[in-house]
């Protein structure tokens, strides 16, 4: 155990202290680069358009140009979401930005970074921020993205160990002697071309966001903003670009060494599309079935707001005081509500901030409708920050008087959700949006999941939205989900008079432990509507009788998922702001 003990320490030195690349070597770095990229174009440089397609979008900026009109479109189903992104990339022109959290190299991943190969041949100048910790796989593949043209760029959020990839030991590594620094994330998703268009929301670039995956699919949303916004969020883009916790890939430790070392991935960035890929393209460049498509969602709105923490809002206390940080402007809009909040997020692990916001406002409007769409433990990508949310579901359902509706495994009505096309009856789904509505006016759509996480550790982002008909359109994606083929109720057990209020107490008592949650008599559980029943809240005096209880965990066989989920709960307070 000690000799293990002294290998780590010894590791972690010899890491640490080879983590910044020196000036001398990236200089010799960025000549081989200059010399290595591509600088071929592919349209003539007298082509003021840069070869690009027309988009039907365009006409919708031309009159923003004219009314100062900003324009917003959902983009709620996955493919629909890819299909939006090619046809703009391929009408860029000028400039192509995108930021994000994940970037995986699968088919969807790999399709994207194609046609951004594509745009820069074109003469289009494409730059691409993305945080390392979970993204590319591997260093050979951001190596041929260092050196494949001239057009192309590539900057990595706050690089663990000045490394484009973390191998597992260093992982763990880092861990155990980095937390604080590896836990800060760039959680922004945005996408823009030209200035004129923007896509914020809750999508990353790998397949599982775009209904490509035949194992498990999120069922998340984006906005499109056509008009004066975008300038905004290209605005906000700029300042990460420039930002010190943001690094060219070519200045990374492990980048560099194989640049210098002359070695190559095998990627043929020149293969043929597989069938999958070519039948998207082919909807993309159809701009009669694109205006078709999408041309019902646009909507003209009164005013919206693009809100982006900065680019050091994780690694400085002052920086999460600025006017611009997106928590501050939503627990203001909470606390501003006064009929009806509506909520989708896919952890229901509100901060202590959002709790004591929720509270004060329950107080100050007893009879304001509070409903949240969210995951259950069958649908979760992480059963462990469910297991936090479990802990408070009293609190939720009692204290706030909150509707609680999780998104099933396998909706029932699978096949308006997602694309059909790529899944079957194995496919497991999730939720992955992050929005608001309040009072009927006011929406956001954006990268904030309204957790401990959100609040301090991660960057955000996200559209605040004024428009009764957006937030009309907004709210009925959100109740779709929530309907009973595709959401279970959680609501509190019918009470047993004296055992009820005994248990409720020493519950409220157990929950309130920063770390230890052990009393097993829970509060809620979770119901289906039964055959030939109507919908009604949970407060409705039908809801027992029109539903029946089927348990805290559907469609999760007793397994260790199960098991530790109510470990996590009973022991694992003190994890909840990293959640």
């Amino acid at each position: 155990m000690k000799s293990l003990s002294r290998f780590v320490i010894v590791w972690l030195i010899i890491v640490c202290n080879g983590c910044a690349v020196n000036q001398e070597t990236i200089k010799r770095v960025e000549q081989i680069v200059e010399i290595q990229k591509d600088t071929t174009l592919t349209c003539s440089q007298d082509k003021q358009n840069r070869c690009a397609i027309p988009t039907p979008f365009a006409a919708y900026y031309s009159f923003g140009q004219v009314s100062g009109k900003n324009h917003m479109m959902l983009i709620d189903q996955g493919e629909q979401a890819l299909l939006a992104r090619i046809n703009l990339i391929r009408s860029a022109e000028k400039s192509i930005e995108i930021q994000t959290f994940i970037w995986v190299n699968d088919e969807a991943g790999h399709l994207m970074l194609r046609e951004l190969l594509a745009a820069a041949k074109r003469g289009v100048k494409v730059k691409v921020i993305i945080d390392q910790l979970f993204s590319m796989g591997n260093s050979w593949l951001v190596t041929d993205l260092a050196t494949l043209h001239q057009n192309l760029e590539f900057k990595l959020y706050n690089p663990v160990f000045q490394e484009a990839h973390t191998s597992p030991l260093e992982f763990f590594s880092a861990l155990a002697c980095c937390m604080a620094r590896l836990n800060k994330r760039m959680h922004n998703k945005t996408f823009i071309i030209d200035n004129k268009y923007g896509i914020v929301g809750g999508r990353n670039y790998q397949s599982r966001y775009y209904d490509w995956d035949e194992t498990f699919n999120y069922k998340d949303r984006d906005v499109l903003a056509i008009g004066p916004v975008v300038s905004q969020i290209t605005e906000s883009f700029a300042s990460f670009w420039q930002s010190p916790h943001v690094v060219s890939v070519e200045h990374l430790r492990d980048v560099s060494n194989k640049i210098l070392n002359g070695e190559q991935s095998k990627i043929d960035w020149d293969e043929p599309y597989p069938a999958k890929a070519q039948k998207v393209i082919e909807k993309a460049m159809n701009l009669e079935y694109v205006a078709k498509t999408f041309f019902n969602e646009i909507v003209a709105v009164d005013a919206v707001e693009y809100f982006s923490d900065t680019h050091d809002k994780p690694f400085n206390r002052e920086a999460r005081k600025a006017n611009k940080q997106l928590t501050q402007k939503i627990h203001q809009y909470f606390a501003g509500a006064k009929h009806e909040v509506l909520i989708q997020t896919p952890y229901l692990v509100f901060s202590r901030q959002a709790r004591k916001t929720l509270k004060k406002l329950r107080r100050k409007n007893p009879d304001l409708l509070l409903r949240v769409s969210t995951n259950s433990l069958a649908s979760t990508d992480a059963y462990y920050v469910y297991a936090i949310s479990y802990k408070y579901k009293r609190f939720y359902l009692k204290k706030l008087k909150m509707h609680i509706y999780e998104f099933k495994d396998r909706p029932g009505m699978v096949n308006d959700l997602f694309s059909a096309d790529h899944i079957n009856e194995q496919t497991r789904f999730g939720m992955h949006g992050k929005s608001f509505v309040i009072d009927g006016y006011i929406s956001m759509i954006g990268s904030h999941n309204f957790d401990p996480r959100s609040d301090v550790l991660n960057t955000e982002s996200g559209f605040v939205i004024e428009s009764r008909i957006f937030a009309e359109k907004l709210s009925k994606n959100i109740e779709l989900d929530m309907k009973d083929s595709n959401s279970w109720v959680v609501a509190a057990k019918e009470q047993i008079p004296f055992f009820s209020h005994i248990s409720g107490f020493i519950a409220t008592i157990s929950r309130k432990l920063p770390i230890f949650d052990i009393w097993p008599f829970r509060y809620s559980t979770s119901y289906q509507l039964k055959g030939g029943h109507e919908e009604v809240l949970a407060d409705h005096p039908d809801f027992y009788q029109n539903y029946k209880v089927i348990g805290n965990f559907p469609n999760v066989n007793l397994s260790s998922k199960q098991i530790q989920t109510i470990i996590i709960s009973a022991f694992a307070g003190f994890a909840e702001p990293v959640m």
